[in-house]
Protein backbone atom coordinates (compact mmCIF):
# COMPACT_ATOMS: atom_id res chain seq x y z
CA UNK A 1 0.00 0.00 0.00
CA UNK A 2 1.21 3.50 -0.81
CA UNK A 3 2.16 6.11 1.79
CA UNK A 4 -0.15 9.01 1.00
CA UNK A 5 -0.43 12.17 3.10
CA UNK A 6 -2.49 14.21 0.67
CA UNK A 7 -4.39 13.62 -2.55
CA UNK A 8 -4.81 16.19 -5.29
CA UNK A 9 -7.29 15.83 -8.13
CA UNK A 10 -7.47 17.97 -11.25
CA UNK A 11 -8.82 17.89 -14.80
CA UNK A 12 -6.58 17.96 -17.86
CA UNK A 13 -8.08 18.65 -21.28
CA UNK A 14 -7.08 19.74 -24.77
CA UNK A 15 -8.66 20.14 -28.20
CA UNK A 16 -6.58 17.22 -29.46
CA UNK A 17 -4.34 14.53 -28.03
CA UNK A 18 -2.04 11.77 -29.26
CA UNK A 19 -0.37 9.06 -27.15
CA UNK A 20 1.52 7.07 -29.77
CA UNK A 21 1.51 3.29 -29.65
CA UNK A 22 5.06 2.05 -30.32
CA UNK A 23 4.23 -1.16 -32.18
CA UNK A 24 3.04 0.21 -35.59
CA UNK A 25 4.99 2.66 -37.75
CA UNK A 26 3.12 2.96 -41.06
CA UNK A 27 0.10 4.47 -39.26
CA UNK A 28 0.56 6.18 -35.90
CA UNK A 29 -2.17 4.87 -33.57
CA UNK A 30 -2.96 6.38 -30.19
CA UNK A 31 -3.90 4.96 -26.82
CA UNK A 32 -7.36 6.06 -25.73
CA UNK A 33 -6.45 6.53 -22.05
CA UNK A 34 -3.40 8.59 -21.16
CA UNK A 35 -0.58 6.17 -20.16
CA UNK A 36 1.03 6.58 -16.74
CA UNK A 37 4.53 7.37 -18.15
CA UNK A 38 2.99 10.16 -20.26
CA UNK A 39 1.16 11.57 -17.24
CA UNK A 40 4.39 11.47 -15.22
CA UNK A 41 6.03 13.44 -18.05
CA UNK A 42 3.30 16.09 -17.78
CA UNK A 43 3.79 16.34 -14.02
CA UNK A 44 7.55 16.50 -14.51
CA UNK A 45 7.14 19.37 -16.98
CA UNK A 46 5.01 21.25 -14.45
CA UNK A 47 7.80 21.24 -11.86
CA UNK A 48 10.67 21.58 -14.34
CA UNK A 49 12.10 18.05 -14.47
CA UNK A 50 14.05 17.04 -17.57
CA UNK A 51 12.49 14.80 -20.22
CA UNK A 52 13.64 12.39 -22.91
CA UNK A 53 15.39 15.08 -24.99
CA UNK A 54 17.70 15.94 -22.05
CA UNK A 55 18.19 12.33 -20.92
CA UNK A 56 21.76 11.93 -22.15
CA UNK A 57 23.44 8.71 -21.01
CA UNK A 58 21.15 8.21 -17.99
CA UNK A 59 19.05 5.05 -17.88
CA UNK A 60 15.83 7.00 -17.33
CA UNK A 61 14.77 10.59 -17.98
CA UNK A 62 14.75 12.75 -14.85
CA UNK A 63 10.96 12.97 -14.59
CA UNK A 64 10.68 9.18 -14.52
CA UNK A 65 13.46 8.68 -11.98
CA UNK A 66 11.78 11.17 -9.64
CA UNK A 67 8.13 10.23 -10.17
CA UNK A 68 7.98 6.54 -11.16
CA UNK A 69 6.59 5.53 -7.75
CA UNK A 70 3.97 8.30 -7.66
CA UNK A 71 0.51 6.71 -7.19
CA UNK A 72 -2.03 7.94 -9.73
CA UNK A 73 -5.70 7.38 -10.51
CA UNK A 74 -7.39 8.23 -13.82
CA UNK A 75 -11.04 8.84 -14.66
CA UNK A 76 -11.72 9.41 -18.40
CA UNK A 77 -14.53 11.83 -19.25
CA UNK A 78 -15.24 10.33 -22.67
CA UNK A 79 -18.40 8.54 -23.75
CA UNK A 80 -18.20 5.58 -21.34
CA UNK A 81 -14.45 6.03 -21.30
CA UNK A 82 -14.02 6.32 -25.08
CA UNK A 83 -12.99 9.46 -26.99
CA UNK A 84 -13.67 10.23 -30.61
CA UNK A 85 -10.72 9.68 -32.93
CA UNK A 86 -9.85 10.99 -36.39
CA UNK A 87 -7.22 9.94 -38.93
CA UNK A 88 -5.14 12.94 -39.99
CA UNK A 89 -2.78 12.89 -42.97
CA UNK A 90 -0.01 15.43 -43.41
CA UNK A 91 3.42 15.84 -45.00
CA UNK A 92 6.67 16.20 -43.12
CA UNK A 93 9.19 17.99 -45.35
CA UNK A 94 11.96 18.71 -42.84
CA UNK A 95 15.38 17.47 -43.90
CA UNK A 96 16.08 14.98 -41.09
CA UNK A 97 12.77 13.22 -41.78
CA UNK A 98 13.51 12.84 -45.49
CA UNK A 99 17.10 11.81 -46.04
CA UNK A 100 16.42 10.97 -49.69
CA UNK A 101 15.08 14.44 -50.45
CA UNK A 102 11.46 13.30 -50.74
CA UNK A 103 8.42 14.02 -48.61
CA UNK A 104 7.46 11.86 -45.64
CA UNK A 105 3.71 11.21 -45.57
CA UNK A 106 2.34 10.86 -42.03
CA UNK A 107 -0.93 9.10 -41.22
CA UNK A 108 -1.82 9.70 -37.58
CA UNK A 109 -4.77 8.84 -35.38
CA UNK A 110 -5.73 11.74 -33.12
CA UNK A 111 -7.99 11.98 -30.07
CA UNK A 112 -10.70 14.64 -30.24
CA UNK A 113 -11.16 16.70 -27.07
CA UNK A 114 -9.56 14.25 -24.63
CA UNK A 115 -10.28 15.03 -20.99
CA UNK A 116 -9.35 13.16 -17.82
CA UNK A 117 -9.72 13.66 -14.09
CA UNK A 118 -6.37 12.86 -12.52
CA UNK A 119 -5.74 11.85 -8.91
CA UNK A 120 -2.23 11.81 -7.47
CA UNK A 121 -1.19 10.62 -4.01
CA UNK A 122 1.52 12.70 -2.37
CA UNK A 123 4.03 11.68 0.29
CA UNK A 124 4.91 15.05 1.82
CA UNK A 125 8.21 13.72 3.19
CA UNK A 126 9.33 13.51 -0.47
CA UNK A 127 10.70 16.84 -1.76
CA UNK A 128 9.53 16.20 -5.35
CA UNK A 129 6.01 15.44 -4.11
CA UNK A 130 6.06 18.62 -2.00
CA UNK A 131 7.01 20.60 -5.09
CA UNK A 132 4.13 19.06 -7.03
CA UNK A 133 1.76 20.07 -4.25
CA UNK A 134 3.09 23.64 -4.30
CA UNK A 135 2.73 24.06 -8.07
CA UNK A 136 -0.64 22.35 -8.46
CA UNK A 137 -2.28 24.03 -5.47
CA UNK A 138 -1.29 27.52 -6.62
CA UNK A 139 -3.97 29.78 -8.10
CA UNK A 140 -3.63 29.71 -11.04
CA UNK A 141 -1.62 26.47 -11.40
CA UNK A 142 2.09 27.17 -11.84
CA UNK A 143 4.37 25.30 -14.23
CA UNK A 144 7.96 25.50 -15.44
CA UNK A 145 7.41 23.98 -18.89
CA UNK A 146 4.20 24.08 -20.91
CA UNK A 147 2.38 20.74 -20.53
CA UNK A 148 0.82 19.13 -23.58
CA UNK A 149 -1.43 16.19 -24.43
CA UNK A 150 1.13 13.83 -25.95
CA UNK A 151 2.45 16.21 -28.66
CA UNK A 152 3.84 19.68 -28.16
CA UNK A 153 1.28 21.24 -30.50
CA UNK A 154 -1.56 19.93 -28.29
CA UNK A 155 -1.25 22.25 -25.31
CA UNK A 156 -3.42 21.18 -22.39
CA UNK A 157 -5.16 23.12 -19.65
CA UNK A 158 -5.45 22.19 -15.97
CA UNK A 159 -8.73 22.93 -14.20
CA UNK A 160 -10.76 22.07 -11.09
CA UNK A 161 -7.86 21.42 -8.74
CA UNK A 162 -9.03 19.94 -5.44
CA UNK A 163 -7.03 18.88 -2.38
CA UNK A 164 -7.99 16.03 -0.03
CA UNK A 165 -6.57 15.64 3.47
CA UNK A 166 -5.82 12.28 5.04
CA UNK A 167 -8.55 10.86 7.31
CA UNK A 168 -10.68 13.97 6.84
CA UNK A 169 -11.29 13.70 3.06
CA UNK A 170 -9.83 10.33 2.06
CA UNK A 171 -9.08 6.96 3.61
CA UNK A 172 -8.11 3.43 2.64
CA UNK A 173 -11.14 1.67 1.21
CA UNK A 174 -12.87 -0.70 3.59
CA UNK A 175 -14.35 -3.75 1.92
CA UNK A 176 -18.09 -3.71 1.34
CA UNK A 177 -20.51 -6.33 0.04
CA UNK A 178 -20.97 -4.40 -3.22
CA UNK A 179 -19.35 -1.25 -4.55
CA UNK A 180 -18.33 0.55 -7.74
CA UNK A 181 -14.81 1.62 -8.70
CA UNK A 182 -15.12 5.08 -10.20
CA UNK A 183 -11.72 5.11 -11.92
CA UNK A 184 -9.60 2.97 -14.19
CA UNK A 185 -8.28 -0.13 -12.42
CA UNK A 186 -5.88 -3.00 -13.29
CA UNK A 187 -7.75 -6.02 -14.64
CA UNK A 188 -5.24 -8.47 -13.21
CA UNK A 189 -4.85 -11.55 -15.46
CA UNK A 190 -8.11 -10.51 -17.17
CA UNK A 191 -9.98 -12.01 -14.23
CA UNK A 192 -11.34 -8.89 -12.53
CA UNK A 193 -14.83 -8.84 -13.97
CA UNK A 194 -15.11 -12.59 -14.46
CA UNK A 195 -14.68 -13.21 -10.75
CA UNK A 196 -15.66 -9.94 -9.14
CA UNK A 197 -18.73 -8.46 -10.77
CA UNK A 198 -21.66 -8.65 -8.40
CA UNK A 199 -24.42 -10.99 -9.54
CA UNK A 200 -27.45 -9.29 -11.05
CA UNK A 201 -31.04 -10.32 -11.33
CA UNK A 202 -31.24 -11.92 -14.81
CA UNK A 203 -34.76 -10.55 -15.20
CA UNK A 204 -33.72 -6.97 -14.44
CA UNK A 205 -33.19 -5.72 -18.00
CA UNK A 206 -32.89 -2.10 -16.92
CA UNK A 207 -29.58 -2.76 -15.15
CA UNK A 208 -28.00 -4.55 -18.13
CA UNK A 209 -28.76 -1.53 -20.30
CA UNK A 210 -27.06 0.94 -17.99
CA UNK A 211 -23.81 -0.96 -17.32
CA UNK A 212 -20.82 -0.33 -19.57
CA UNK A 213 -17.36 -1.91 -19.81
CA UNK A 214 -14.15 -0.54 -21.29
CA UNK A 215 -10.87 -2.47 -21.61
CA UNK A 216 -7.42 -1.34 -22.73
CA UNK A 217 -3.86 -2.59 -22.38
CA UNK A 218 -1.81 0.40 -21.23
CA UNK A 219 1.79 1.25 -20.34
CA UNK A 220 2.36 1.45 -16.59
CA UNK A 221 6.10 2.08 -16.59
CA UNK A 222 9.43 1.91 -18.42
CA UNK A 223 11.92 -0.96 -18.24
CA UNK A 224 15.73 -0.78 -18.25
CA UNK A 225 15.71 -0.61 -22.08
CA UNK A 226 13.29 2.34 -22.05
CA UNK A 227 10.52 0.12 -23.39
CA UNK A 228 6.99 0.21 -22.02
CA UNK A 229 5.79 -2.23 -19.36
CA UNK A 230 2.08 -3.01 -19.76
CA UNK A 231 -0.96 -3.96 -17.72
CA UNK A 232 -4.57 -4.68 -18.69
CA UNK A 233 -7.06 -2.10 -17.41
CA UNK A 234 -10.83 -1.85 -17.07
CA UNK A 235 -13.27 0.99 -16.60
CA UNK A 236 -16.87 0.21 -15.73
CA UNK A 237 -19.81 1.33 -13.64
CA UNK A 238 -20.73 -2.28 -12.83
CA UNK A 239 -21.08 -3.23 -9.19
CA UNK A 240 -18.19 -5.22 -7.74
CA UNK A 241 -17.94 -7.65 -4.87
CA UNK A 242 -15.06 -7.56 -2.41
CA UNK A 243 -14.70 -11.33 -1.94
CA UNK A 244 -12.28 -12.14 -4.82
CA UNK A 245 -8.54 -11.93 -4.27
CA UNK A 246 -8.00 -9.35 -7.01
CA UNK A 247 -9.77 -6.64 -4.99
CA UNK A 248 -7.26 -7.16 -2.19
CA UNK A 249 -4.35 -6.76 -4.62
CA UNK A 250 -5.29 -3.33 -5.94
CA UNK A 251 -5.02 -0.04 -4.05
CA UNK A 252 -8.48 1.39 -3.43
CA UNK A 253 -9.17 4.62 -1.57
CA UNK A 254 -12.32 6.45 -0.58
CA UNK A 255 -11.73 9.95 -1.97
CA UNK A 256 -14.61 12.28 -1.23
CA UNK A 257 -17.62 10.18 -2.17
CA UNK A 258 -15.82 8.06 -4.79
CA UNK A 259 -13.79 4.86 -4.77
CA UNK A 260 -10.55 5.50 -6.68
CA UNK A 261 -7.91 2.96 -7.65
CA UNK A 262 -4.29 4.13 -7.45
CA UNK A 263 -1.50 2.38 -9.34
Amino acid sequence: MFKIDKIISFDIEADFGMFKKPDVNDVYFTFNIIPKPTLLGILGAIIGLKGYSQQGSDRYPEFYKELQDLPIGIVPYGNKGVFQKRIIKYNNTVGYANKDGGTLNIVEQTLIEPKYKIYIGLDLSNETHKKLYKYLSATPVEYEYIPYMGKNEFRLTIKKVQCFDKDKDFSIFELEDEFSIHSLFPNISNEALKKSEALRDPFDTSMSETYFYYFERLPIGIDELNQYRYENFSFTNAKMTSDPEFVKKINLFNVGEKVICFY
